[in-house]
């Protein structure tokens, strides 16, 4: 599998170091273009709630959301100069849309192999949040979480979590490229009563793949699966990952080991919903 563009958010003052570092890095190593997006709301959008404004109070506040949206617009192409003069081999594209960070996040995603983004403890806001959820849950496309632990080369080695699910098996599809370069591929199962049956066949599929990996089976003895998931997967690895939650009345509800591993894991996670 071919990674054609690989999609990097960001708000006005960029992205997190190690996401830029690694978004860059996946798009030079696997010869991808890299979009940088910079949503950006529209000034009718950063208007204050209210039942009555007068035409022109009106006319005053779209001037301000104006003024504020070129303002971030010139800081987020600085920051994408100054990213770029750091990596001038990587064929990068700093694109601005102008409209609701969701859906600007969701529409571009859809049409990129993979989004590069920052993890719950990298970046925790209500902006960062909305990129997550819509990269996530609303685009169809994988995501490569990045906490600001990770750096350099990832997916010398990967752990795939295993769970009898759809999400798991995109997320092995999405992690092709990876796993044909990976240097050891572990196949990891956390069970409460006993091995996943299938784990095995799965493990015998990738194998036939040109992809021989080692299985594992963890019990979790009462604890958090997020937790014995990061525990087990160790330091220095690349987890690939189902996304598990689902939308409703216009909020996202994540899984427990989904949210638990975007919060607290300090390795590159590849998650697919």
């Amino acid at each position: 599998m071919k990674l054609v563009r690989i999609l990097l958010p960001i708000d006005p003052n960029g992205t997190t170091d190690a996401c830029a570092d690694i978004g860059f890095g996946l798009a030079w190593r696997f010869g991808a273009e890299l979009e940088v997006l910079h949503p950006c709301p529209a000034p009718t959008q950063r208007l204050p709630y209210a039942t009555e404004l007068s035409p022109l109070y009106f006319e005053d506040l779209i001037d301000v959301g104006r003024k504020q949206a070129d303002e971030e617009e010139k800081d987020a192409t600085d920051w994408f100069e100054k990213a770029v003069g750091s990596h001038p081999q990587v064929n990068a594209e700093l694109i601005t849309v102008e409209g609701l960070v969701g859906p600007a996040v969701a529409l571009r995603a859809k049409v990129s192999d993979l989004t590069v983004l920052p993890s719950i403890a990298a970046k925790e806001d209500e902006r960062w949040d909305r990129v997550r959820d819509a990269a996530l849950f609303q685009s169809g496309r994988p995501v490569l979480i990045v906490p600001d632990e990770a750096g350099g080369t990832i997916g010398e080695t990967v752990v795939i979590a295993w769970k009898d699910a759809v999400e798991a098996v995109r997320a092995i599809a999405a992690a092709a490229p990876f796993l044909a370069a990976a240097k050891r591929v572990r196949l990891l199962s956390i069970t409460e009563d006993g091995e996943d049956e299938i784990a095995p066949a799965m493990a015998t599929y990738l194998a036939k793949a040109g992809c021989p990996v080692e299985t594992e089976s963890v019990e979790l003895g009462g604890r958090e699966v997020g937790e014995v998931l990061l525990e087990t997967a160790g330091s220095g690895v690349l987890l690939v990952m189902g996304g598990y939650g689902h939308w409703r009345w216009r909020e996202w509800v994540f899984g427990g080991a989904t949210l638990y591993v975007l919060r607290n894991t300090d390795v590159p996670v590849l998650m697919s919903h």
